[in-house]
C-alpha cells in the first residue's frame, strides 16, 4: 500500500502520494504517518522550523499523541550511521538543525502531529566527512522521484539509504549507483554518503 501523507502549501490542501507534490517555497504543514509502534521512522524537518532543541520535538509529538514519543534521535556523521544523540525524557538533549533529518520511534502510533516550517532555497547542506553517513531533509516540495534522482544531484555521492521503519533502524534500502532505486516519500530523510568533501543545495519545485 502507498504511504499516505497530509501536505499543506501557503494554506492549500495537497495530498502527497509516493514523493510527487506540487509546491512553493512558502510555509508547509505536514503531518507524518507514524502508524507502527516500536519502529524507528525518519523525518525530514523543513529548513525553517519552530525547534530548537531534541525535547521540543518530544514535547510536541505527545501534546498531539499523549504518551506516544518514545525516543527522539540525532546521526552523528558516522560509520553505518552507528553514531547517535539520543533524548527519551533524559539524555542529550541536543540542537534541532532543520537540514539533518531526526530519528523517531512512537508506542502508541501516532498520525496527527503537524509540523510546520518553510523552505530556505539559498541554504546549502554541508557533507564535510567523505565515507561517513549523514541523516539528510529533503524538502517536502522536492523534485526526487526515486533514490537516483538524490543520488545524481548530490556531488560526490557514493550511497544514497532509506532506512525502512523497524527495531534500532536496521533495516536499509540502498541505492549507489545499483541496488534499489526506492521511491521517494516526502517526510521521511535519508542517509548520505559522499566520496568527498561536497555541498548541495536540494532541487525543488
Amino acid at each position: 500500500m502507498v504511504k499516505r501523507m497530509k501536505l499543506w502549501v501557503a494554506g492549500a490542501l495537497l495530498l502527497a502520494v509516493a514523493g510527487t507534490v506540487v509546491a512553493s517555497n512558502m510555509a508547509f504543514k505536514f503531518v507524518p504517518n507514524w502508524n507502527q509502534t516500536n519502529k524507528v521512522f525518519t523525518l525530514s524537518l523543513p529548513l525553517n522550523n519552530n525547534y530548537l532543541v531534541a525535547h521540543d520535538v518530544f514535547n510536541d509529538i505527545n501534546a498531539s499523541c499523549p504518551g506516544s514519543a518514545q525516543v527522539v534521535e540525532k546521526v552523528v556523521p558516522s560509520t553505518g550511521a552507528k553514531n547517535r544523540l539520543t533524548w527519551n525524557g533524559s539524555g542529550d538533549d541536543f540542537p534541532v538543525v532543520g537540514a539533518e533529518g531526526l530519528l523517531i520511534t512512537v508506542n502508541p502510533a501516532c498520525t496527527s502531529l503537524v509540523i510546520v516550517g518553510s523552505h530556505n532555497p539559498s541554504q546549502s547542506i554541508s557533507f564535510s566527512q567523505p565515507g561517513k553517513m549523514y541523516l539528510t531533509s529533503i524538502p517536502y516540495h522536492t523534485t526526487a522521484v526515486v533514490a537516483h534522482d538524490i543520488f545524481n544531484s548530490i556531488p560526490s555521492a557514493s550511497v544514497v539509504e532509506k532506512i525502512v521503519p523497524s527495531t534500532g533502524g536496521k533495516n536499509r534500502l540502498t541505492w549507489n549507483g545499483t541496488g534499489d532505486d526506492f521511491p521517494v516519500v516526502i517526510g521521511d530523510s535519508y542517509l548520505i554518503v559522499v566520496s568527498a568533501a561536497s555541498s548541495w543545495t536540494a532541487p525543488h519545485y
